[in-house]
This record gives structure tokens, sequence and C-alpha cells, in this order.
């Protein structure tokens, strides 16, 4: 159990670990192709937004285990809940100045460490389980 529980924190530290370079160079790739510093800023308020959200609840999620575990099914529900309403505070932001956010590239941004997670996950959980 404990050996689990290493793995996926191990695994968790290294998608945040691929997250940061993806971000920087998608957000490079979006400047070059659009020439659009408003669709960038988008992208990277989106990253910044789930990177926060995320990493906070690895923290707290951590340490609750560590400390409480029996109260740690109520706090990922209440966890959950902080995420969604952050998340969708950020796309209010976006959708409520569409002169300087653009709403898709938030959302792209707000995805990026779900999408960051499937092959980071696939790749690593193979070659730790050995």
């Amino acid at each position: 159990m404990m050996k689990n529980l290493i793995q996926k924190k191990n695994l968790i530290e290294k998608i945040f670990l691929f997250s940061w370079p993806y971000g920087i160079l998608f957000a490079l790739v979006l400047y070059l192709i659009t020439q659009n510093t408003n669709y960038v800023l988008s992208f990277l308020l989106g990253l910044a937004s789930s990177l926060l959200m995320n990493s906070l609840n690895y923290r707290v999620m951590k340490s609750i285990y560590e400390k409480r575990p029996e109260v740690i099914q109520s706090r990922h529900i209440f966890m959950f809940i902080i995420k969604f309403l952050f998340f969708a505070l950020i796309m209010y932001i976006a959708y409520s100045d569409p002169e300087e956010w653009n709403i898709y590239y938030t959302f792209i941004g707000l995805l990026t460490f779900r999408l960051i997670s499937i092959p980071v996950t696939l790749i690593f959980a193979n070659k730790e389980s050995d």
C-alpha cells in the first residue's frame, strides 16, 4: 500500500515537472503562429490557474493523508468543489472581456494538467511497476 502511494506521489510530481516546459513551449509556438499576445496570455492564465489549483489540491490531500486519513473523502469532495468554482471564475473572467482574453485558449490552459497527465501516467506508471 505504501509503495503504491509513493509511486502515485512521484507520478503527480512528474506531471508538474512536465507541465511547465509543455506550457512554455505551447505559448511560444502559439505566439509564433498567431503573433497575438492576448492568446498567449489567455493560455498562460489557464495554465497558471490549473497548476495553482492542482498544486494546492496535491499539498492539501498529502497533508490530510499523513495527519487525518479518516477525513480524506470529505476533504477531497470539498477541494473538488473549490477547484470547480475557481475554474468557473477564471472562465468567467476570460468570457467577460473578450477583447483582452480568449476563452478557448484559457480553456486549453486549464486542461493542460489533465492533458499532460495522460502520457506521463502511461509512460511512467509502467516503468515504475517493473
